[in-house]
Order: C-alpha cells, then structure tokens, then sequence
C-alpha cells in the first residue's frame, strides 16, 4: 500500500477556554472533577457561527492541549495502573493532541459561551465546537475494558 503525498494540515485557533486554572496541577484530570463554570471566548469573527446554539443542551468541544509531550507513546499508563498505548488510552500526551469534551451549555452572550465544567488550562486554543446531539452520539451498548459496567469511571486518565 502507498502512502499519498500528505495533506497540509493547518488549524486555526476559533477562539480560547476560559477555566480560571493556570497551570496544569491545577486542572482536574477528568472532565467529572470540574462541575465549575467555565467559558469559551469565541473570537469575534466567528459569534455568527453560534446562531441558534441555545437549540443545544450540550456541546463537543475540541481544543489543542498545547503544553502536551507530543512524542509518541506506546504505553500510556491507564487509570488501573496497567499500559495501554496512546491510541488506546485518553492521555493528553499525544502525536496531535486534541482533546474533545462533551460539556453543558449554560448561557451565551454575543461570542461567549458559558458552560459547565472543562479539564484544561486557562488560555486553551478551540479548534472547534459541535453540538451533541443525543440520537447519534450516544451508543447505548458502548464498553470499555477498563471500566467495570455500571461503575463510576476513575477520575485520572
């Protein structure tokens, strides 16, 4: 199999999160330890893209985890101390590290969206944001190896 002539990829940042922890130690290591506000800073020019973004509960956000190790990692430690490689695993320590988080909606003004709770840095670059929209993202029969069934998952990656 051939390999085609990569694409020039370029992302650019829609705005920035705003979470109020300034360093790393600070921020909680799971989306579930942080039920606090936090607030997405649309850059002006894109406030026309959140017409109608109260229809949503909830919204993907995707951002860039700047201060993340980006060489590639075959064994990323997994929440029950066992290694998992990074493509298994939700560590922020990865080759392009995007993170996504599913978050609530709480109000928007103009090019600031308010929202509950995010796992990141203050100043966080958003690459993007989706709603969710419940009769396709969830998959009711989803499993994971290392989360019991029925168990509230571990709150570290």
């Amino acid at each position: 199999m051939t390999n085609p002539s990569p694409p020039c990829i370029q992302l650019d940042p829609i705005g920035y999160l705003r979470t109020g922890f300034e360093t790393l130690a600070e921020c909680p290591a799971s989306l579930m330890g942080n039920d606090g506000t936090s607030y997405i800073e649309l850059l002006p020019h894109y406030a026309a893209g959140l017409h109608n973004i109260h229809l949503a509960s909830h919204l993907i956000v995707f951002y860039w985890l700047h201060l993340s190790n980006r060489k590639p990692h075959l064994d990323a430690t997994g929440c029950n101390g066992s290694k998992r490689g990074v493509f298994a695993s939700r560590t922020p320590n990865r080759p392009n590290p995007i993170a996504m988080s599913v978050t609530r909606r709480i109000a928007h003004d103009q090019n600031i969206l308010q929202v509950e709770g995010l796992d990141c840095i203050d100043g966080t670059a958003v690459i993007d944001i989706k709603p969710y929209v419940p009769q396709l993202d969830h998959i009711p029969d989803a499993t994971i190896g290392w989360i019991p069934p029925h168990s509230e998952p571990a709150l570290n990656r």
